[in-house]
């Protein structure tokens, strides 16, 4: 039953931080700047097309909607593989640790 609050726990704060991250923020362009040539009247450029790079310089591409399912199916597998990751490398470094101190005390013991 504990792990089934600390899962729903979990759940909740993600999908909190998603609507805080994700829904809450602005709704203007995302993105600034490769804008077209100003307009004559030194208005609003009359194009927002970003221009082709220069030889030999390329530029950002940045989206300007939010992320696909497929994103964000990516970016869950992407989270599950590093906390499985993350949480068997810290277990095999307590056991080092817990092994290395056991050694410690036989030889403490021995002598």
């Amino acid at each position: 039953m504990a792990y089934l609050i600390v899962i729903g726990v979990s759940v909740l704060v993600g999908g909190a931080v998603y609507l805080a991250t994700m829904r809450g923020g602005d709704q203007g362009p995302a993105a600034v700047g490769f804008s077209g040539a100003p307009a004559a009247d030194g208005g609003e450029p009359s194009s927002l097309a970003a221009e082709a790079p220069g030889p030999g310089y390329t530029y950002l591409r940045v989206a300007t909607r939010g992320p696909t399912w497929r994103d964000r199916l990516q970016g869950f597998i992407g989270v599950v593989i590093l906390v499985v990751i993350g949480a068997a490398v810290l277990a095999f470094g307590v056991y080092q640790l817990g092994h290395l101190v056991n050694l410690t005390i036989e030889r403490f013991l021995d002598s």
